[in-house]
């Protein structure tokens, strides 16, 4: 198994790695290319030098700017010409030079072009007992009335050796010196980055439990801040995650007692006494039979829900039939509870293009939901449709308790109760309007709810007609 390195190593290492780097390139260049770069600066100052005094010939006061000139660019400059007016020597290497020599870069330079030549092997040699010294000499003849002028311009050539080694002995000391302020700044940026990193990896370890406090971490850092802000929120969904599975485990556990309970009742009853085997009594075990089987069946739908779209299978209906058929099924149960079950109808009776049987299951989990929150004596529910706009709102109705405006949104959510206790004995699984809203949003339909504390509850959802 690869050893894993902390991130305040791995911070060094890397500020380390690119100091060597940025150095050694540093060095590299200086030792190597000091030379060329130097003959280069060299050429250019004489070149731009030359090139000044020849635009200034004539000039009133020309030597005053050909001396300042030599003595500003650390040049010698002589200007040859047939008047001696013009005829300026320093006192330098250019003064020496006798007629032949100037007649001969007179010659190379007026073969060139532009009227310009760079002599970049000139050897002039002070006096005779020394070694002959290489100097530049640029070169520029131009025309002054109607005679040539011509402009010479030398700097001599340092040799480089002494300054190439000085230049070694003083980067392995600045390099030393840089080593040490990068792992002093390693450690500084580790300890403003990492601390909070840390604080929140240690913390993190409780995520799972819902127990990461966010309040222990420290940082000035915006990215650090968010991502601490994240890992908070993440703890209170993991809390509301626990407390909806739990919710789920009671819920679900109190929807499965009941129908139990009735199933085995009523087989002893059946079991112990013969005369006790009636349709009705068998009626009751099928029908509780029945909710399990929709309680599982909604169980598996939502699940589904989370992993594959929901599949469905349109078929073409009546509207006012699929109310009717959804009104049957609940009319003799609300009438032995001594429900007002009412059924509204539309005049047009449009054709819908739907899931019939998914539709009919949001429905069904209308009413329960209707039937499970209401305590009022004179409990009423209305099933219908209305036209609304271009489509038609199929509704559920009921004079029950209501629900308040901070709930409203909330009660679509998977798990969520506004009241924990059920109200009555009824057919559903308690996670109806989670899965209505699945289904709903599976066919692309408009739903929503509107509702009026200690008043009434409306959930609707617009069916288009089919063209």
């Amino acid at each position: 198994m690869k050893r894993k390195t902390s991130l305040r190593l791995q911070l060094i290492a890397i500020l380390l790695a690119f100091v060597v780097l940025l150095m050694g390139t540093v060095y590299f260049v200086q030792t190597t290319f000091l030379d060329d770069f130097y003959k280069i600066h060299k050429i250019s100052s004489i070149e731009n030098v030359g090139k000044q005094i020849a635009g200034l010939i004539g000039d009133d006061d020309f030597d005053d700017i050909v001396e300042e000139a030599g003595m500003t660019n650390e040049v010698c400059i002589r200007v040859v010409s047939n008047h001696p007016e013009y005829a300026y020597t320093g006192a330098c290497t250019l003064r020496s030079l006798d007629n032949n020599m100037i007649n001969m870069m007179a010659q190379e330079t007026m073969n060139e072009e532009t009227g310009e030549k760079l002599f970049d092997d000139f050897r002039y040699q002070r006096r005779p007992e020394e070694a002959p010294e290489k100097v530049f000499v640029f070169s520029k003849i131009i025309s002054y009335n109607n005679e040539p002028v011509m402009v010479l311009v030398s700097t001599g050539i340092t040799p480089l050796s002494a300054t190439i080694s000085t230049l070694k002995s003083q980067y392995y000391i600045i390099s030393i010196a840089v080593i040490i302020m990068t792992l002093i700044l390693a450690l500084i940026i580790s300890r403003i980055i990492l601390r909070p990193v840390k604080q929140i990896s240690e913390e993190s370890r409780n995520l799972s439990k819902g127990q990461y406090d966010g309040n222990k971490v420290r940082t000035d850092s915006r990215e650090m801040s968010e991502l601490n802000d994240t890992l908070i929120q993440a703890n209170e969904d993991i809390q509301k995650a626990d407390k909806a599975k739990k919710e789920l485990l009671g819920n679900v556990s109190h929807d499965l007692r009941t129908p139990l309970t009735m199933i085995v009742g009523y087989g002893e009853m059946i079991r112990d006494l013969p005369e006790e085997n009636t349709e009705e009594n068998l009626n009751v075990i099928i029908e509780e039979a029945k909710r399990l089987s929709t309680l599982v069946d909604d169980l598996i739908d939502i699940s589904k829900a989370d992993t594959v779209p929901l599949e469905l299978k349109k078929e073409d209906i009546r509207l006012n039939l699929l109310l009717e058929d959804v009104f049957h099924q609940y009319q003799k149960y609300c009438e032995s509870q001594g429900i007002d079950f009412i059924l509204k109808k539309v005049d047009e009776d449009p054709v819908i293009s739907i899931d019939i049987k998914r539709i009919k299951q949001v429905l069904y989990n209308f009413i329960n939901n209707s039937l499970n929150y209401n305590s009022k004596d004179q409990q009423q529910i209305i099933l219908g449709a209305e036209k609304n706009g271009d489509v038609y709102r199929v509704y559920v109705y009921d004079n029950g308790e209501g629900i308040d405006e901070k709930d409203l949104h909330n009660i679509w959510d998977r798990y969520y109760k506004v009241d924990k206790e059920h109200r009555r004995h009824h057919i559903g699984s308690g996670i109806g309007l989670s899965l209505s809203k699945e289904l709903l949003i599976a066919h692309g339909l408009n739903y929503g709810v509107e509702s009026e504390p200690k008043q009434y509850s409306k959930f609707y959802f617009d069916l288009p007609e089919k063209r």
